[in-house]
């Protein structure tokens, strides 16, 4: 029991103490016809003593509970140090630092410059290599020429705290592809990647699910994409924020799966309806023998049962094109298919499609 307690109970026995005295004093002056002798009074004035003694162990009381509260404070701040004499050595640079404030720096002056640019990949449908979706990707011209990649920024741009803006504004220039792709954008889907800390902002969050709610069609034409890593780690508001866009009726797509033997029921629960595995992952597994095929076509399996469509990306050299038929492969994706072009190369060349037809 500390200070405080014991005092608030010393205090409260004194104060019961004194009222019952109170109580045979007042019986007393009565019967006293109020004429009450010396001794009356004076116990009276014992009383009050009393009542102010208690007062004064309540005043403490709440005296003791501030100074703990102070010291609980006190003890949360370490007392700041002594300045030390000036001194001739370097301070050590941090290099990340440094380096990420120069790309951040470029990133946000290509925005506000706009030379800002979406590139689409397409991703298409075997063996005939129809287009069926694009991928989206931003590429950022810089002043002198130069442009910034996605892996030039994105590490940069996610320790800063700032993706949710490159996200962002990539699905705004995916949007704004499928309405110039017209007939062609109303039968195209494309896949736009996102960062779990975009999804985790709730300011950002909110904004976003606004602009989904204002553009409901774009629940059959955006897929959201997400690396397998992140969504390993996802925090439990994210996952709550990707329910609420699932609700919307927008399908999401996972990639860089390294295995085969993942948990894709409960990655379909959450309206994963795209997996992405590189053409590397399977061929090698199949090169195994009769074994390893049979787990390519059991990976194939299990997608199905979940309702998941297989893509096979970076598919880069032309004899893995009938590799991948051989095993089945519905969906293909890399610079063997197309590598990635700016937009306006499959809106011209759609409207050039459509004059012709």
């Amino acid at each position: 029991m500390n200070l405080r307690q014991k005092s608030s109970r010393y205090s409260a026995y004194v104060l019961f103490a004194a009222g019952i005295t109170g109580v045979f004093l007042v019986l007393a002056v009565i019967r006293s016809s109020f004429k009450p002798d010396f001794e009356i009074v004076l116990a009276c004035g014992l009383v009050v003593s009393l009542i102010l003694h208690a007062r004064a162990g309540f005043a403490l009381s709440r005296a003791q509970q501030e100074i703990e509260l102070l010291s609980g404070l006190v003890r949360k701040f370490k007392p700041a140090q002594e300045k030390a004499a000036p001194s001739l050595a370097l301070a050590a640079v941090n290099k990340r630092e440094d380096e990420d404030a120069v790309t951040l720096r470029q990133v946000q002056d290509a925005i506000e410059q706009g030379r800002v640019d979406l590139y689409l990949q397409p991703i298409v449908s075997l063996p005939r290599r129809t287009v069926r979706f694009y991928e989206a990707f931003s590429r950022l011209r810089q002043e002198g020429g130069g442009v910034l990649k996605p892996a030039d920024y994105l590490d940069a741009a996610e320790r800063a705290n700032r993706i949710g803006l490159i996200d962002n504004m990539i699905l705004l220039r995916s949007v704004q592809a499928l309405r110039q792709l017209g007939a062609a954008g109303e039968q195209s889907r494309i896949f736009c990647n996102l960062s779990p800390a975009t999804i985790f902002d709730q300011d950002f969050f909110t904004r976003f699910t606004d602009y989904l709610d204002a553009n409901e069609d774009l629940a059959r034409r955006i897929v959201f994409e997400f690396t397998y890593p992140a969504v390993e780690i996802m925090h439990e508001r994210v996952i709550a924020n990707l329910d609420a866009v699932a609700r919307r009726g927008f399908a999401f797509s996972v990639d860089h799966v390294r295995r085969f033997d993942l948990n894709w029921r409960s990655l379909a629960q959450k309206n994963f309806r795209y997996v992405k595995a590189s053409a590397a992952m399977l061929l090698n597994e199949a090169a195994k023998g009769a074994d390893g095929e049979a787990r390519v076509w059991a990976f194939k399996e299990a997608l199905r049962e979940n309702r998941m469509e297989l893509i096979v990306e970076k598919v880069e050299a032309g004899e893995q094109a009938p590799q991948l038929q051989a095993l089945g492969i519905g969906y293909g994706q890399g610079t063997l298919f197309g590598a990635p072009q700016i937009a306006s190369h499959y809106v011209s060349r759609n409207a050039d499609l459509a004059l012709a037809s």
